[in-house]
């Protein structure tokens, strides 16, 4: 093995590599590089940015673990540590703090008393009760002299919330998640967690220094634990289940076979995948992946702040409601409802297409067969059922005499569903775009997105203010961002209907075409750009919003009646 470098745009010390769960996860989203540098704490970026942060809380679960802190540790009642949650809007009076949005408050508020609830359901019948630990458990390594990687501290953490029994025989790790409980968690992730709880010693956390061991604990807290369980919990319904439940023995076993290869390959990482990684990249200044794109959304720089990714669905929920952008987008809160029968035809539609796009040896799907029981067929985990299978098996059908890829040479190059990444320096914003298809022909780059659809295109609207990631298709193409000849490049639009198809063409090498896809953006991302309360705009999209259980507003212009005619 070759000694890890530190990248380009990069300044500092190696010496100290703390890896945390998401680390171990080895997400296939994420960039390797960003992921090594991160695990890293002493080193920073060169030039290092100012130090900004944003008018509104960002982590999602902040408030929550905050108020938690209260009822488990300072022993706050439920109803004096929510009232304190909605007083101080999240920052409980510490200084610095940023205020969370009034629909995260109003989440947090929902979900404190379902987590209680989870854990006195889990508690139930057990011999061995637990009780919550403040301190994080830390297992550290320190080594006598540098390694291959120049390290000589190693730290392994797992963030979450924390539970003893009170012979310490038994530690407990709950892992939250937002919507129901996450039970699809990796082997690596599960085996790391499962380590640092069964070995990690109780410590605290020093800015710009390594964890410090608390001294002065009982036994009970200090001695490593027989039993080690690791409990999921849904904070959006109060869903709840044991992950694992392992002795030391079994600990050893699994952190061995799964987290240790994992972790190696993440400290290690020296490939550049750019992506959302790059928002919180330390090396983004010297990556030379990720294309550069100044003036992409043709704004004029606006009050400093940190660096954010932006996407056209982005851009449109903040059209249509800046807190619904913020609720769903940014902290990915969504509503325990069902989406649509619409929505999940379209998922299973898409799912299905891009199988088939996959599929190897490459072929069109012109004699492709459909599913093989149009009332009853599934595709991405989607299924489908009655009427609804059937319309979303008409439309896979109307898709066969517009597959790009039939005819298409065997030297052309295909990608499905790929992520594209630029970078607008002057903004600094990350700008990330997934066509549902990408293939090259003759020189240029097609840009497919396929749309599922019971209307069809209104007459005279302009393709690009109805569709408004086409716009932002035509000038991440126009930038370079996949090379190749724009001249030769097009934007395609499948419209896929019950009984119909079409398809609509834009060229990214037309100035006209370039303009007014300038102005479609610009129009979106400036409102984006500048705003920093992300108020809601209750309207007629409020009926089906994800984020209407916690916004007050929205509950309010549903429940206000019609004014009536005159």
């Amino acid at each position: 093995m070759t000694a890890w470098i530190p990248p380009p745009g990069t300044a500092g010390d190696g010496s100290l590599v703390r890896t945390g769960l998401p680390i171990a996860r080895e997400d296939s989203r994420d960039c390797p590089v960003a992921v090594a540098v991160k695990s890293r704490p002493w080193i920073q970026a060169d030039p290092e940015p100012p130090r900004r942060r944003e008018e509104l809380q960002g982590f999602t679960l902040k408030p929550l673990m905050d108020t938690l802190d209260l009822i488990e540790h300072q022993r706050l009642t439920v109803a004096q540590a929510i009232e304190e949650l909605r007083r101080t809007r999240g920052t409980f009076d510490r200084e610095g703090r940023s205020p969370a949005h009034p629909g995260l408050v109003e989440w947090t508020a929902a979900a404190v008393p379902r987590y209680l609830a989870a854990r006195t359901a889990e508690e139930a019948g057990r011999a061995a009760r637990t009780h919550p630990v403040r301190d994080e458990w830390v297992v550290g390594r320190t080594l006598r002299s540098p390694d291959r990687r120049g390290a000589t501290r190693y730290e392994q953490t797992a963030w979450g919330r924390r539970y003893l029994s009170s012979d310490g025989s038994v530690r407990e790790l709950w892992l939250l998640s937002f919507g129901a409980v996450k039970k699809e968690r990796s082997d690596s992730e599960l085996a790391a967690a499962a380590h640092t709880v069964a070995f990690g010693i109780p410590s605290t956390a020093r800015y710009g220094k390594p964890y410090r061991p608390v001294k002065g604990l009982p036994a009970a807290r200090m001695n490593r634990p027989r039993q080690v369980r690791i409990v999921g919990v849904g904070c959006g319904d109060g869903s709840s289940a044991v992950l694992l439940d392992w002795d030391l023995e079994e600990v050893g076993r699994r952190y061995t076979e799964h987290a240790v290869p994992a972790l190696g390959r993440a400290v290690d990482g020296t490939t550049h995948v750019p992506g959302s990684s790059c928002v919180d990249c330390k090396a983004l200044g010297g990556c030379t992946a990720l294309h550069e794109a100044p003036g992409l959304l043709a704004l004029l720089p606006g009050r400093p702040r940190p660096r954010r990714s932006v996407s056209a669905s982005d851009l449109r929920t903040h059209d249509e409601c800046p807190a619904r952008f913020h609720l769903t987008r940014q902290l990915k809160l969504r509503s325990s409802r069902p989406e649509s029968a619409a929505i999940l035809r379209g998922r299973a539609v898409d799912a299905w297409l891009n199988e088939r796009h996959a599929a190897l040896p490459l072929r069109g799907c012109r004699h492709a067969a459909g599913p093989e029981d149009p009332g009853d067929w599934s595709a991405g985990g989607h299924v489908l059922t009655g009427d609804e299978a059937r319309t979303g098996a008409r439309m896979i059908a109307e898709h066969a005499a517009l597959c790009p890829l039939d005819g298409l040479g065997p030297s052309e190059r295909v990608r499905v569903q790929p992520q594209l990444t630029c970078y607008d320096p002057e903004l600094d914003v990350v700008v990330i775009a997934t066509p549902d298809l990408l293939h090259t022909r003759a020189g240029g780059w097609i840009w497919r997105e396929t749309k599922t659809t019971g209307n069809h295109l209104r007459e005279g609207r302009s393709l690009m203010r109805t569709y408004p990631q086409l716009a932002l298709a035509v000038l991440m193409m126009a930038s370079g961002v996949l090379g190749g000849d724009t001249r030769r490049s097009r934007i395609e639009l499948e419209m896929l209907y019950p009984d119909d198809g079409g398809l609509e063409e834009l060229d990214p090498g037309l100035p006209s075409i370039v303009d007014e896809a300038r102005t479609v953006i610009a129009e979106m991302a400036g409102p984006w750009l500048r705003d920093t309360s992300y108020a809601p705009n209750p309207g007629r999209r409020c009926g089906d919003c994800e984020a209407l259980d916690w916004c007050r507003p929205g509950r309010e212009h549903l429940a206000t009646p019609p004014a009536p005619l005159r």
